[in-house]
């Protein structure tokens, strides 16, 4: 069976259950909301701190409310963003020209928020397989993001309480808890993207050498020691501005999509099936 008539094939199947098994579709429904949500994590260390000493109102309020958005409550630690609209406009620069709406109403799309990675249909994994992530991007990244290698395992906090706690010296009280749930809070790994060292060292460790010495297993092993959220951002810094030119509709459309989701609007697309 050729991928159109898959895709047509998944569109039939579910409009059929829409109109035959509808609890069915509600609890598929509601598994997909779960999903679909993301992280709003401060990117600063200091970021707790900051917020109690009044800075995410004071003179440096812009820079201090975007580098530290859940401090701030910019956005709340589960996030998304909340309008269809949030990607075109970030496209058009409005994240920054309009950072008091948009930041908090399109988290997503101005790189505040990054949402938790999954394929929308059963068969993404077979047709990744067969090529169609190259051959079908405009489809395939949007809608198998995971099967198709968009996304990264990365270093997030899992708990809204996370920059308080760091602030508080529980980082180095409790590292067993503190290094899995609030990894970007306790600086567990050294830049955004989570992946152990030295693969052969952490097999012979083995992951229960995760919580007999979390302080120096998880640091050195993160994806062994289930530290990483696997989740939608971009992987450049240039992403934004290639955006705005029209690149993720480009002649290198593909490229620029698989390494700039968020800027893209792939991220957002992840976000939409709570919308």
């Amino acid at each position: 069976m050729s991928f159109a008539l898959k895709c047509t094939k998944v569109k039939y199947l579910f409009l059929k259950k829409m109109t035959t098994k509808t609890i069915f579709i509600v609890f598929a429904s509601f598994a997909v909301k779960v999903n679909s949500l993301g992280y709003c994590n401060d990117q600063d260390l200091s970021c707790a701190n900051w917020a109690l000493k009044g800075e995410c109102e004071g003179e440096n309020s812009e820079w201090v409310q975007k580098q530290c958005p859940q401090s701030c409550n910019i956005c709340t630690h589960l996030c998304r963003d909340l309008n269809e609209t949030c990607s075109v406009w970030a496209k058009e620069g409005a994240c920054a020209e309009n950072p008091g709406y948009m930041m908090r109403n399109c988290p997503t799309s101005c790189g505040l928020c990054a949402p938790k990675c999954y394929d929308k249909h059963a068969e993404c994994k077979s047709w990744s397989h067969e090529g169609n992530c190259a051959k079908n991007p405009e489809f395939m990244l949007f809608n198998c993001a995971a099967s198709c290698g968009v996304c990264h395992n990365t270093c997030h906090d899992t708990h809204e309480s996370c920059p308080q706690w760091a602030a508080n010296g529980h980082c180095g009280e409790n590292p067993g808890f503190m290094f899995k749930s609030c990894p970007k809070s306790c600086n567990v790994c050294e830049t955004m993207i989570c992946a152990d060292k030295n693969t052969t060292q952490c097999r012979r460790w083995g992951e229960h050498e995760c919580l007999n010495n979390p302080m120096a297993v998880m640091k050195e092993c993160p994806l062994m020691c289930g530290v990483c959220s696997h989740t939608c951002i971009d992987k450049d810094d240039s992403c934004e501005g290639w955006a705005k030119e029209g690149e993720c509709t480009g002649d290198n459309a593909h490229v620029v999509m698989h390494n700039c989701p968020q800027s893209c609007g792939i991220c957002h697309n992840l976000d939409k099936d709570e919308l």
